[in-house]
């Protein structure tokens, strides 16, 4: 029985001196207070927030030896320092020592000062702060939250909070519209991977795709196409569907997998009007080659307007003192049964000299027994047409008449005639010239075969030529082929519009039908 009590008290007396020794099993040093710690009410503050309106940001905060310090730093594209600024903030936020910002922090959620320092708990609320982003950005990017906590014992926990915010797809008509160069830009932003801009003709079946310039910039522009024409010439023409031009409405898509994403709408100018193009206009012109006494000839203009003339001459015309004719065959006259449309017609003049009948944008001037013909107007180009539009009747025969100034002129006696309509854009300094009649014809010019003369270039053509009779109106369309597709817009230029209507193709020369018409009527620009 002794030798029991005496282990027992033994084995005491070692467990104190284990204990004096602090040799319990486990570590004698006192264990390290916690860390702050900083969560997201509801979430994972190491995953990026998706920035929705509304949404839930809260930010609860721990810190056992009572907070000391805490910061936020903004890393963010939308609150830039600027834009803080206008608010009373900064990108670098003190919420213990918050100085001038403590009312500012607080409307945006943020505690400050008393509130946060010495705590060893707090809970603050940014939900209305976040959605705000979206507001005043619209770019799919990254908004960063750097909070850092840092107790009284100097232990410290940082922590990101990443909201992400996808940008909503946008579409807006830049309103840059340049007709004559047939361009316009759109701004697309946030156009999704896979994802393009396109445009179309309203109604049209198919869609262009539209080129990135530069950011979320977008140019709708023509394509254009080089062939050679007739006289081997290089000639350019805008493929269907692309570029922008006056009076029409676009629709523009952003577009994925063929569907929309978001579209809108503009409408360009009207574009430019043919003076008398509906050959409503119809005057005298008082011709004179000696200046002493006048004719009047009839015009195809309203009254103080200069824009066609015709080969119409005091051969032509002459009238009594009442008004009443003695001689009317003009070479072009408004249509006694169709009145608002222009006929020309084949004459004899004098009974032995071939005329075509012909009108033209320009002057004519007669002297001696020729006229010439000063080919161009100044015209106020705001927009590039596609074509020329003109209605048309015509009655084509053979040629039974040959200039004797005609070099080639047997070849085509008794051959089928043709009557010719042909519109040009140029760049003359000067009207050009062409003169016949009794004398050898000079200053023939065909744009369909040149690209400049002495006065200047030639920008582009249309052309139509007529080889058969038409006794009902024909709607034609004459599509521009341009020489200078590049060529800025010639409106400043001192003459840049040629419309030529004629009834026989080698009038120039003398060389016709003698029973040919034409009558025309509604000139317009086809955009």
């Amino acid at each position: 029985m002794k030798k029991l009590v005496s282990m027992t008290m033994a084995m005491a007396m070692m467990a104190a001196l284990f204990v004096a020794c602090g040799d319990d099993g486990t570590d004698d040093e006192t264990p390290p207070p916690a860390v702050p710690t900083i969560a997201l009410d509801g979430g994972d503050i190491d995953q990026p927030q998706e920035i929705t309106n509304p949404m839930s940001v809260k930010i609860g905060v721990t810190a056992p030896g009572a907070i000391a310090g805490f910061t936020v730093t903004i890393d963010s594209p939308a609150l830039t320092a600027e834009m803080l600024a206008t608010v009373g903030l900064a990108t670098e936020l003190n919420l213990v020592n918050p100085g001038s910002m403590a009312e500012a922090l607080g409307a945006l959620g943020f505690p400050s000062g008393e509130a946060v320092s010495g705590k060893t708990a707090l809970t603050f609320d940014i939900s209305k702060l976040v959605p705000m982003i979206a507001q005043i950005y619209n770019e799919t990017s990254d908004h960063k939250f750097i909070l850092k906590v840092t107790d009284a014992k100097g232990k410290s926990t940082t922590k990101t909070l990443t909201c992400h915010l996808t940008g909503k797809v946008a579409l807006a008509y830049n309103n840059d519209a340049d007709l004559w160069a047939n361009t316009a830009t759109v701004t697309a932003a946030n156009v999704p991977d896979g994802g393009s801009v396109q445009y179309r003709v309203k109604g049209a079946a198919d869609w262009t795709d539209a080129v990135l310039v530069e950011g979320s910039k977008y140019r709708l522009a023509p394509v254009y196409e080089t062939s050679k024409n007739a006289a081997g010439l290089d000639v350019h023409t805008i493929k269907a569907g692309t570029g922008v031009f006056a009076a029409t409405t676009y629709e523009v898509r952003i577009a994925k997998d063929g569907q929309a994403v978001d579209s809108k709408e503009f409408a360009t100018a009207a574009g430019d009007k043919i003076p008398n193009g509906d050959m409503s206009g119809w005057s005298k012109k008082q011709m004179t080659t000696d200046g002493k006494t006048f004719w009047p000839i009839t015009y195809p203009n309203a009254e103080g307007n200069s824009v066609w003339d015709s080969g119409n001459n005091m051969f032509l015309e002459q009238y009594n003192d009442d008004g009443t004719p003695t001689i009317f065959t003009p070479l072009c006259r408004q249509d006694e049964t169709e009145p608002g449309t222009a006929r020309l017609q084949a004459r004899m003049v004098l009974d032995f000299v071939f005329a075509p009948g012909n009108m033209f944008t320009g002057d004519f001037n007669y002297s001696g027994f020729s006229g010439t013909v000063n080919f161009g107007k100044p015209y106020a180009w705001t927009a590039r047409p596609r074509a020329l539009k003109v209605r048309y009747k015509a009655q084509i025969g053979k040629i039974d008449k040959v200039g004797s100034y005609d070099p080639d002129g047997a070849s085509y006696q008794d051959k089928q005639d043709c009557a010719r309509i042909f519109v040009a854009v140029v760049n003359w300094k000067a009207q050009h010239g062409v003169t016949s009649g009794m004398t050898a014809p000079t200053g023939m010019w065909d744009p369909a075969t040149a690209k400049s003369l002495d006065e200047g270039a030639i920008l582009g053509y249309g052309d139509l030529v007529i080889t058969q009779t038409a006794t009902g109106w024909i709607e034609a369309t004459l599509p521009f082929n341009w020489y200078a597709k590049d060529a800025a817009n010639p409106a400043s230029a001192p003459f840049s519009l040629v419309i030529s209507c004629a009834t026989s193709m080698r009038g120039d020369y003398l060389t016709g039908c003698s029973t040919n018409t034409m009558q025309v009527d509604d000139f317009e620009w086809a955009y």
